[in-house]
């Protein structure tokens, strides 16, 4: 098992070690940089010959598996569409079975539809 920098799904940098993953922490002085485990608290510095060097002992087993599963689902994130597409399609398909809301008092449909007068049960409430 070698060592490899993976992105999270929130597009931060990870380093892969031995089956154990790390987020970056801070960087070093000496140019080295220091890494939290993300299920303990082991660290792990890496120098700039690609070298990782790990500090404290994990409290769990290694598993290669959890990296995997990071891998497939940033590639499921790539196919999907962003927040803010979805909240475009999400509102024009509003728009279309909803009127506009109303920027003047004058402009309001009066009377109101009876979508908008009763409950989900049927029963007629007061619109103030």
């Amino acid at each position: 098992m070698s060592d490899e920098f993976i992105e999270s799904t929130h597009g931060k940098t990870q380093l892969c070690s031995l089956g154990y993953r790390y987020c970056f922490k801070h960087k070093n002085q000496n140019g080295s940089e220091y890494w939290v485990c993300v299920k303990c608290t082991a660290s792990a510095t890496s120098y700039s010959d690609l070298s990782v060097v790990a500090r404290d002992e994990h409290t769990y087993l290694s598993d290669e598996t959890d990296k995997i599963a990071l891998e497939i689902s940033n590639d499921l994130l790539i196919n999907l569409p962003s927040i803010n597409t979805l909240k475009k399609n999400l509102h024009k398909q509003r728009r279309k079975t909803r009127p506009p809301v109303p920027r003047k008092i004058e402009q309001l449909l009066l009377p109101l539809p009876d979508v908008y007068c009763k409950t989900t049960q049927g029963d007629w409430f007061f619109v103030i």
